[in-house]
């Protein structure tokens, strides 16, 4: 229920600021949405889920992205896909654990 109220927040508050996000911006934090997701279901999949972690790990996560982003702007490289691979990595590797999962659930 909470996710819920705050996803609504979330909603509500993007379209009442209008805040313009750079491309490359939006497509780190995206990405970081998705491996925290993917790393949820994965850790709920080996019985070791942690809110606080999956939290704190999406926001740390955006964060350090942030940082690495601007400190390509600064030095005139695009730092951004280091992100974007190691998150791309990241997501197809707990995607695995998932679909190793299911496999072994549900093959008769």
């Amino acid at each position: 229920m909470k996710a819920l109220i705050g996803l609504i927040i979330g909603i509500f508050l993007g379209y009442a600021f209008q805040v313009p996000v750079n491309e490359e911006i939006f497509a780190v934090i995206m990405l970081a949405a998705l491996d925290s997701i993917c790393g949820g279901f994965s850790a709920k999949i080996n019985l070791n889920f942690s809110d606080k972690i999956l939290i704190s790990g999406f926001f740390t996560n955006v964060i350090f992205v942030l940082i690495l982003i601007l400190l390509g702007k600064f030095f005139g490289l695009k730092l951004y896909y280091i992100a974007l691979l190691i998150f791309g990595l990241r997501i197809f590797k707990n995607i695995s654990v998932i679909k190793g999962f299911l496999l072994k659930k549900y093959s008769t």
